[in-house]
């Protein structure tokens, strides 16, 4: 038989510290519980957060793309994977407070140290593959992290169950697990709603590194049955990696003068670039992760991004619209130009980051427009629950890179904006695809979906003379058979913009549809087709 253990040689084999009287044991094992605790719930919050912020460090390079989360999500298990054995094959070696408490400690270095590997590695990363990028990426960046975070429950577990002398292992594990859990809800929730918001990815990356090394010094000085000397040189190692962490997340650095705005959201990194350009006009352009979004001149009344100008395309088919809807907002380009010339329209921009519209409001003229409703929402959820008929939509939400979101390009979401357009209603969207050649499956897959909801369909190339290139594509879908002549009071510049546009178009004799997928919510493989393309 297994010889029994008694409570005093267990506290003596370094689970709270043996030099505790034994009169003090129960309160000695109070407190090692309630660190426990503690330790499993900041340590399943921080391995959260570390998972949400880490798709705002990567979607840059990748885009915000279900392959971009698939890689991250993916190593992140991997890591806590490995992690649960590391912390099960440690405890039953080393079953004590001051291996737990270097655990901690290691996470919240490793944890400082993702923002100075990301800043090494971006240039060589902005090159990789988009489908494997990100597992890659994720796996030099938060594999170590979250292998240490991982291994904080089975670890925290063995020690609480051993607090009880083994009688309780069922409500040792029950706990902890609990503990662990809430903390990683109220991880997701703080950051997606809070943190992530509200200030830099890298500042919280630092402030993880301060809490997790926090933790650790409790296992220190408190309950630790290090020498007083070992016990106080860790302490004051942590001290110092708190104090360096927290010194990193106060120093605000400048902004180049170039740049007017930087700032990550839930959804975006959102920048404001500003250049001189040689004829004393100035350039402010927003960039949303590594993207181009929009673009706004001071003084003149272009638009500085070509495929933006189509939108001019509905004074040829429908001239006389009333009720607009712009379905991203960008940088405001094309609602201020619209209004230029029908000035008395409604105009409603829908944008899924509230960020986005403060941008606009400003620096790009937002606030100068009270014809502008800017309505923060998905397109499509605002799309569903709005009762409005528009007289002309203009689609152009993008995740970074090419990405369209997936659900903006389904059968079920145009049957969605038919019924929002009014009779003579003309839906407008711009995609990122070649039109034949290897390249041209995004365009011929969205092409072919809209046919099926609406009865002509028109395709404009930015650079019609070389279909098998990637370029910019505008569809204009209608049920109503739209005329391609423009009207004879358009005279001078504005008639020859027109012109221009329309000498744009592809004839669908130079395109074919016929044995391409259709896109629905069921089946909707397009990021699968971007990243192809991509590749």
């Amino acid at each position: 038989m297994p010889k029994k253990i008694s409570k005093k040689s267990l506290m003596d084999k370094q689970i709270p510290g043996h030099d505790v009287p034994h009169s003090l044991l129960p309160l000695q094992e109070n407190k090692g519980r309630i660190i426990l605790i503690l330790m499993a719930f900041f340590s399943g919050a921080a391995l959260m957060i570390i998972e949400l912020c880490a798709n705002r460090i990567l979607a840059p390079w990748f885009g915000n793309s279900l392959y971009t989360w698939t890689g991250l999500i993916g190593i992140i298990l991997v890591a806590m994977s490995f992690g649960y054995y590391l912390g099960g094959w440690l405890v039953d070696r080393k079953p004590n407070f001051v291996t737990l408490s270097h655990l901690l400690l290691a996470s919240a270095f490793f944890t400082l140290l993702i923002p100075f590997l990301q800043a090494a590695i971006e240039d060589l990363f902005s090159q990789a593959d988009l489908v494997w990028g990100p597992v890659l990426a994720s796996l030099i960046l938060f594999t170590i992290p979250g292998c240490l975070l991982g291994s904080v429950s089975p670890f925290a577990i063995r020690l609480t169950s051993l607090l009880y002398q083994d009688k309780r292992i069922g409500i040792s594990a029950g706990s902890i697990g609990m503990f662990s859990t809430l903390g990683s809800v109220l991880g997701t929730f703080g950051a997606g709603f809070i943190l992530i918001p509200q200030m830099g990815v890298k500042t919280i990356f630092f402030l993880i590194a301060v809490i997790l090394a926090s933790l650790a010094m409790p296992g220190y000085v408190m309950i630790s049955s290090l020498s007083k000397k070992q016990g106080k040189a860790l302490f004051f190692f942590s001290i110092f990696l708190i104090i360096l962490s927290l010194s990193f997340s106060l120093h605000g650095s400048s902004l180049p003068p170039h740049l007017l705005f930087d700032q990550t959201t839930f959804y975006h990194r959102i920048r404001v670039v500003q250049q001189s350009l040689p004829n004393g006009d100035l350039e402010k352009t927003l960039l949303l992760d590594t993207t181009v979004e929009g673009a706004q001149y001071e003084k003149s009344r272009d638009i500085p991004i070509p495929y933006q100008r189509y939108w001019e395309l509905i004074k040829v088919f429908h001239p006389e619209v009333r009720k607009v809807a712009f379905l991203g907002a960008g940088a405001y380009t094309m609602p201020i130009s619209l209004l230029k010339d029908y000035p008395h329209a409604e105009v409603d921009v829908v944008e899924i980051d509230p960020k986005v519209v403060e941008v606009g409001r400003l620096f790009f003229h937002l606030n100068e427009y009270p014809q502008i409703s800017p309505i923060v929402d998905d397109a499509r959820r605002y799309l569903y629950r709005s009762n409005k008929k528009y007289d002309f939509i203009f689609g152009d939400a993008f995740n970074g890179l090419r990405y369209i979101p997936a659900h903006l390009v389904t059968l079920e979401f145009f049957r969605l904006v038919k019924n929002r357009l009014s009779d003579k209603g003309v839906y407008m969207m711009n995609i990122v695809s070649a039109i034949n050649g290897e390249h041209s499956h995004l365009f011929l897959a969205v092409n072919n979906t809209l046919k099926r909801v609406f009865k002509n369909n028109y395709v404009f190339a930015l650079y019609p003379q070389h279909l098998r290139t990637v370029q910019n594509l505008i569809i204009v879908a209608s049920n109503q058979s739209l005329r391609m002549e423009i009207d004879s009071n358009k005279t001078g510049l504005e008639k020859i913009r027109l012109e221009g546009l329309l000498a744009t178009y592809v004839p669908d004799q130079l395109y074919s549809t016929s044995n391409d997928s259709l896109l629905s919510d069921n089946f909707n493989p397009v990021e699968y087709i971007v990243a192809r393309g991509l590749r």
